[in-house]
């Protein structure tokens, strides 16, 4: 589905890149910033304005969903959020990345619709901060550089399974769950499915009765009434 944006008719076109990590498991926390010179606020989030000081890689633009990384890196960042990334269970934590049209206030446009559209969705796969010293302000400059990875690459990549056992199923759904009890005891019988009974039944391989021996199944046999 195409999504129009009227923003692209003006003559004067203004735009900012947006960013939204949500960094943590426990304990999650938010950071929300834009690469525009002064803070913008959409649907009540507020993004940092970060300008020249947020880098966003290249976002492929392709007919059809492509799985693509994406690098952004924060320079001059407070030395108190860096330790706090650097401590946090960053890897697996999301991303998203919006493009926002500006009007001449620096304001996201709202009429006719509201141009703002999301670009990108991910989850961080790697970080690295590297530190310079920056003669000018006489001060160290830390750049944080996030690595991520697209949505559909996950989704691709992802491989999930639930053993069907008692142990598993209990301690999914809780102690009461009893749709697994009898698994253990139907997993060590043997079923010859679509061979015709023997000797009464089908049984067990290795077995003394019947010939194959064991425990069989019973044959039931129904009569027609009508005859």
């Amino acid at each position: 589905m195409s999504t129009t944006m009227n923003a692209l008719n003006s003559a004067n076109i203004r735009h900012a890149e947006f960013v939204r990590m949500v960094v943590g498991k426990t304990s999650p926390t938010t950071y929300t910033f834009c690469n525009a010179a002064a803070p913008i606020t959409v649907s009540g989030i507020t993004f940092s304005g970060m300008g020249s000081l947020l880098g966003i890689g290249q976002v492929e633009r392709n007919i059809k969903s492509t799985s693509t990384d994406m690098m952004v890196s924060l320079t001059g960042i407070n030395p108190a959020n860096v330790a706090l990334i650097l401590s946090a269970d960053i890897k697996g934590s999301t991303v998203e990345i919006w493009r926002g049209f500006l009007d001449s206030d620096n304001q996201i446009i709202t009429t006719p619709t509201q141009q703002f559209f999301k670009r990108y969705q991910g989850i961080i796969t790697n970080v690295s901060i590297t530190e310079d010293w920056n003669d000018e302000v006489r001060s160290r400059i830390a750049t944080c550089s996030i690595s991520c990875t697209s949505m559909k690459r996950v989704l691709e990549t992802y491989v999930a399974s639930s053993k069907t056992n008692k142990a598993i199923w209990q301690d999914r759904y809780g102690i009461s769950e009893t749709s697994m009890d009898r698994v253990d005891a139907i997993s060590s019988t043997y079923f010859d499915f679509g061979k015709p009974a023997s000797g009464g039944g089908v049984a067990s391989p290795g077995g003394i009765n019947g010939g194959n021996g064991g425990t069989t199944v019973p044959r039931i046999e129904y009569e027609n009434i009508g005859e």
